[in-house]
C-alpha cells in the first residue's frame, strides 16, 4: 500500500499530496517502504512536509524545471 504511493507519485506530472491525520507517523512508513522497495527509480522523488500539517507531498525532484508559473499542484490523494 505504502509503496502504491510511491508509485502513484512516479506517474503523476508533478507528484502527489496525500491527507493524514498523523504526518510523522507516516512520513516515517513511507522512508522506511522506499528503502524496502530497493527501486531506482524512487530516487527521482522527493517527500516534502508543506504548512498544511495534515499533508504530505511526494513530488518528482526536478519539478521546479516545469515552471514557477504553471497551476498545476500535487494531485491529491
Amino acid at each position: 500500500m505504502l509503496l502504491d504511493l510511491w508509485l502513484a507519485a512516479l506517474d503523476a506530472e508533478i507528484g502527489i499530496a496525500i491527507i493524514t491525520d498523523n504526518r510523522l507517523l507516516l512520513r516515517q512508513h513511507l522512508y522506511k517502504a522506499r528503502v524496502e522497495a530497493k527501486n531506482p527509480r524512487l530516487e527521482d522523488l522527493t517527500m516534502i512536509l508543506p504548512e498544511k500539517e495534515d499533508e504530505i507531498w511526494l513530488v518528482h525532484k526536478d519539478a521546479d524545471s516545469i515552471g514557477t508559473d504553471h497551476e498545476d499542484n500535487p494531485k491529491l490523494i
